[in-house]
């Protein structure tokens, strides 16, 4: 008979616990489905359901985010390896939002967690907020830091964050320092370089 792990947390061990069982439970594949009592539409505004939507927004956003980079700013031959790996790094978002829809209140494990790491209420608002005035308004890298900022204060909660965070950190990597696949395709000298043909020459 499995041990039911209780929704309100006295000890980091409940905490552990709740990870635990979440993790014997979860299932690869298929989209998260939002309960009924996290609808915006039915749920009280500036409640606790409301922290949790937006830590969704935030992992859908991410997850489209990403998306975007590898198809259109990693260039063609270094993009099919971080292809390949996306299908994991959305198993695990995805895993990570069924996670949060567990949550059915303030005393829970992981919203108590979330809230120690000031990932609640106004301080969650606050964080989302100036990731969103990034997309807006800054170049790629300094929206993948913004975005890597939070990321790295949810993922102790959330386990299966942890490759998905490693993983935007060789996507930012990649896009910092290496070839943009829009000017690359440019193909701004033309194919015939004088000064490779120089070189060939000699």
């Amino acid at each position: 008979m499995p041990t039911l792990v209780a929704d309100i947390v006295t000890t980091k061990e409940e905490l552990e616990a709740w990870k635990k069982e979440r993790a014997e439970k979860r299932q690869k594949g298929g989209q998260p489905v939002q309960p009924p009592h996290l609808d915006p539409k039915k749920s009280p505004r500036g409640g606790w359901q409301d922290d949790v939507n937006l830590l969704v927004e935030f992992l859908l956003g991410l997850k489209n985010l990403m998306r975007y980079l590898i198809e259109h700013r990693v260039p063609e031959n270094p993009s099919k390896l971080f292809k390949s790996c996306f299908s994991d790094v959305e198993d695990n978002i995805n895993a990570a939002i069924s996670d949060l829809y567990t949550i059915n209140g303030e005393n829970h494990a992981a919203y108590v967690d979330l809230q120690v790491r000031e990932l609640t209420k106004k301080p969650l608002k606050l964080k989302i907020r100036e990731c969103f005035r990034r997309i807006t308004s800054s170049p790629v890298p300094a929206v993948l830091e913004r975005f890597d900022s939070i990321l790295g204060s949810i993922f102790p909660v959330l386990a299966t964050l942890e490759p998905v965070k490693e993983f935007k950190e060789a996507l930012e990597s990649r896009i910092k320092h290496d070839g943009d696949k829009g000017i690359i395709s440019l193909n701004i000298f033309g194919n015939e370089q004088l000064w490779n043909k120089a070189e060939a020459e000699d």
